[in-house]
């Protein structure tokens, strides 16, 4: 269901903003207006185009300098409506039910939407093997998460090319490729987004061998370790598929058991690749000492 409002708020929240602007200059800058417009395009603006700019894989959980640009918004508009004896014209009406609508969707959208609402998955647990997972080359041929046995591994399930936060977060770790080498560590990249956007998005990011984007078809790994969000894609992106998954990042040894696992409830919080490429590190300083 959430998955079906996120476009409309942006949109209308994008056009509540822009709208504003215009209004200020054609009202002859009554500055109720600008009120209106804090409350209603930051947050498209920064979904929209500086987590782009910035190519920000992650953020604050609560995104509070938003919040503060919002809540400013509409403490403008509302001490213009006191000072002014409340609304006296269509116009005001409209600024004041605008600023409200923005203040109220930014809350939806920081506190509820971005949340997951996740359970800790019983199936990746540190020290353990993973069940098996079914997955497919971007050839369209068959594999399965056995065969990283033997190979150190990281694997980051992510939603797909339309989601700024993973293509940034995948960005991230095709740039840690020469530290990855060095740890001898295999990367797949996961996604049921389809063999086709998977295909542009590996040509995109010039993959290197150590480097794969498998496809997760009908979400049957995601299934398995329960990482699964149906109905979490956004409505209205043609070429996808509606249900996606939750950003999951695991490490696995040599023997495919777990030796990091993140799985953020949040889909605006990902893990900074220092956090977990360590392991791998370790992991290597542990093997040349036994040997």
């Amino acid at each position: 269901m959430k998955g079906k409002l996120i476009l409309p708020y942006i949109m209308l929240n994008l056009l509540s903003g822009v709208g504003s602007l215009g209004t200020f200059w054609w009202s002859g800058y009554d500055p109720i207006w600008i009120g209106a417009f804090f409350a209603t395009f930051p947050v498209p603006f920064f979904l929209m185009v500086l987590s782009q700019v910035f190519s920000l894989a992650r953020t604050s959980r609560r995104l509070p300098l938003l919040q503060l640009i919002g809540f400013a918004g509409l403490a403008q508009v509302s001490f213009l409506m006191i000072t002014r004896g409340g609304p006296s014209s269509p116009a005001e009406y409209a600024a004041l039910g605008i600023t409200l609508f923005g203040v109220l969707t930014m809350l939806w959208y920081i506190w509820i939407f971005s949340d997951y609402g996740r359970k800790k998955s019983a199936a990746i647990v540190k020290g353990e093997a993973l069940p098996e997972l079914p997955l497919q080359h971007l050839d369209k041929s068959e594999t399965t998460s056995a065969t990283f046995v033997g190979d150190k591994t990281l694997i980051v399930f992510f939603r797909a090319n339309w989601c700024p936060f993973c293509m940034n977060q995948l960005k991230e770790v095709r740039a840690q490729a020469d530290r990855l080498a060095r740890a001898d560590v295999k990367v797949k990249f996961i996604s049921n987004q389809g063999i086709e956007n998977s295909a542009k998005l590996a040509k995109d990011l010039n993959l290197p061998d150590h480097f794969e984007i498998l496809q997760d078809d009908a979400l049957k790994a995601a299934k398995t370790l329960g990482i699964e969000d149906i109905g979490g894609a956004p409505s209205g992106m043609p070429g996808y598929p509606v249900d996606t998954v939750m950003a999951t990042v695991i490490a696995l040894d040599e023997d495919g058991k777990v030796l990091f696992g993140d799985e953020t409830d949040n889909y605006r919080l990902r893990p900074h690749p220092d956090t977990f490429l360590h392991v791998f590190e370790d992991e290597s300083s542990v093997t040349r000492t036994a040997a």
